[in-house]
């Protein structure tokens, strides 16, 4: 079944309660929301407008689960985070600490929301992959509202390479024996499940020859996979539109030009091939993977504040200046019903389910390295 649609299916019985439910229910039995956690009684009737909230004039920490601010979490984050805090009258800054660090922190953060984590879907598929505790799990800790998704996860390469599409680089491997693609991906990540997919799909179609070819090579940020492009140290790496898009211009030095393949989502951008336009599966059907990111609370978050901030993130998501800013980068803003928190909650549990299902057959790291 198609990724995307799995997920729908997932949500289907749970929606319906939510749409139930609107703005009119605590959720505190529901999974990721921490013990008395996670209603949204009062996110409909929060005015934040003039930025009178419970965090009007305070500082706010917005830990984000990237050491890089040159990619889609840094960027994302700071766009939420500068209309939320005139939303709201407070004073927040990002902190681009690291996936385990920014589990770490909010899982041990006071619930008064002066600190937030804003990530994607890494936060949860990190636990997945084993590569953070069952600690850091969703249950552990109180899922927050959507903010925005990036269809825009992409692999790149140096602009001379001959081939432009990853199935077109496996062909390319079938076609060169001797040859080999090392990847460059990060343990735990988006970029971790998109690589196993195209993997165990030339896997499929070409063979154990094709496939122990590919290599992973794991860690780093969006510079420094740009760095080892650049280098000769990797052939492949998976980034974001949004920061490779400039090197696939006219007139860019031959070292540092890229091009641009197999965005895991849909872009905007024409010229820029899909996963599964490129007929990349996942179970027969068509692979499409968007981020969707989204806030995380520690578990004891204080449900007032969390319902001010859901209702301000609400109002953000309808601001036309924000919805623009995002669209400039490839991004594109949720509407203020899928931040809802528990539509919201819904969304992210049924997608880890459905990444699990990726997950239960991925090859470890071992192989893939």
């Amino acid at each position: 079944m198609k990724f995307k649609k799995l997920v729908a299916l997932l949500l289907s019985a749970s929606m319906a309660v939510g749409l139930l439910a609107g703005c009119g229910n605590s959720s505190s039995n529901n999974e990721g929301s921490g013990s008395n956690n996670g209603g949204t009684e009062q996110s409909g009737e929060v005015s934040n407008a003039s930025g009178e909230s419970s965090l009007k004039g305070k500082r706010v920490r917005v830990v984000i689960g990237s050491t890089s601010t040159g990619g889609d979490s840094y960027m994302i984050a700071d766009m939420v985070t500068r209309y939320l805090g005139e939303e709201m009258g407070f004073n927040g800054k990002v902190d681009a600490v690291g996936n385990a660090q920014a589990l770490d922190a909010i899982s041990k953060a006071d619930g008064d929301g002066t600190t937030i984590m804003m990530f994607h879907d890494m936060a949860f598929l990190s636990v997945l992959f084993g590569a953070v505790g069952e600690e850091y799990a969703l249950e552990n800790l109180t899922v927050g509202p959507r903010i925005g998704v990036n269809p825009g996860g992409c692999f790149a390469a140096n602009a001379a390479v001959p081939y432009n599409s990853l199935a077109e680089a496996a062909q390319w491997l079938a076609d060169n024996p001797s040859e080999e693609l090392r990847v460059n991906i990060e343990s735990g990540s988006a970029s971790h499940l998109c690589f196993v997919v195209w993997y165990m799909w030339a896997k499929e179609t070409y063979g154990d020859d094709v496939a122990s070819r590919i290599k992973a090579l794991v860690g780093g940020t969006t510079d420094e996979k740009k760095q080892r492009l650049w280098d000769g140290n990797a052939d492949i790496i998976y980034a974001d539109y949004s920061s490779c898009v400039e090197f696939t211009k006219e007139g860019v030095d031959a070292q540092l030009a890229m091009k641009i393949f197999d965005t895991c989502g849909k872009v905007a951008d024409e010229s820029i091939i899909a996963m599964a336009d490129d007929g990349i599966t996942f179970n027969g059907e068509p692979f499409d993977f968007n981020k969707d990111f989204f806030m995380l609370f520690p578990k004891d978050m204080d449900e007032g504040i969390l319902n001010e901030i859901t209702a301000a993130m609400q109002k953000v998501c309808e601001n036309p200046d924000f919805q623009a800013e995002m669209a400039n980068l490839m991004y594109a803003a949720v509407t203020a019903d899928e931040a809802d928190l528990q539509a919201s909650r819904d969304y992210i549990n049924a997608k880890r389910e459905t990444s699990n299902a990726i997950v239960a057959v991925a090859p470890g790291l071992d192989e893939l390295t």
